[in-house]
């Protein structure tokens, strides 16, 4: 009984520690280590928000304001290469000889966006689309046309962010476009699963 508890304990780790959920969490981690070396004074940095909009909610990794106009991260824990062009509707992962697709991370993003211009209509500024792949995938001919749009490997979140020089908003500015997001978080239990159901019934 001993063996097959600790052979049963074994098994279920390992689904864990290889699940899409647990690796992107991995992912949002190694971001999150990073945001935290940007100036207190000069940017507000918020995690796993979690938007509704007209019934439907969406969930963003990673938002960073700052006096340059309002970043969106979010994270992919991929392997292997990674194949893609702005506008296509999928992107191709490529391990050896096997390949998958999966949507266009792009899309994924533009669609946190609108949530975020639904909430500040106030704001005027530039959104900035950064999808970050960790070391665990290579970026391969990853076509993309727009100054606004960045698709990069995680290490480089903070040279995107510190590479933008058009000064937009106060000070006071960022601290209110944070305090709406953080208003209109929504992250309860409830939401939460209803965000994952419909994830699960689009794919």
């Amino acid at each position: 009984m001993g063996i097959y508890l600790f052979f049963l304990f074994f098994v279920v780790i390992f689904a864990v520690l290889n699940s899409p959920k647990w690796k992107g969490y991995i992912g949002e981690l190694g971001v999150r280590r990073l945001l935290k070396k940007l100036k207190n004074d000069e940017f507000e940095v918020l995690h796993n928000i979690m938007l509704e909009k007209d019934g439907k909610t969406t969930q963003i990794d990673h938002i960073i304001i700052g006096r340059t106009g309002i970043f969106v991260v979010e994270t992919k824990n991929y392997k292997g290469w990674i194949l893609g062009s702005q506008y296509s509707d999928y992107w191709t992962q490529s391990i050896y000889k096997r390949k998958k697709r999966f949507q266009n991370p792009l899309h994924q993003n533009y669609g946190h966006i609108k949530f975020l211009e639904h909430h500040l209509q106030d704001y005027s500024g530039p959104y900035f689309s950064l999808i970050a792949f960790s070391k665990r995938g290579t970026l391969k001919n990853i076509k993309i046309i727009s100054e606004d749009v960045h698709v990069i490997q995680s290490d480089e979140v903070l040279k995107v962010i510190q590479s933008k020089t058009v000064i937009g908003m106060s000070p006071e500015s960022v601290k209110r476009v944070a305090d709406i997001i953080r208003e209109a978080n929504c992250r309860s239990f409830k939401m939460g699963r209803n965000h994952v159901h419909a994830i699960q019934q689009n794919q």
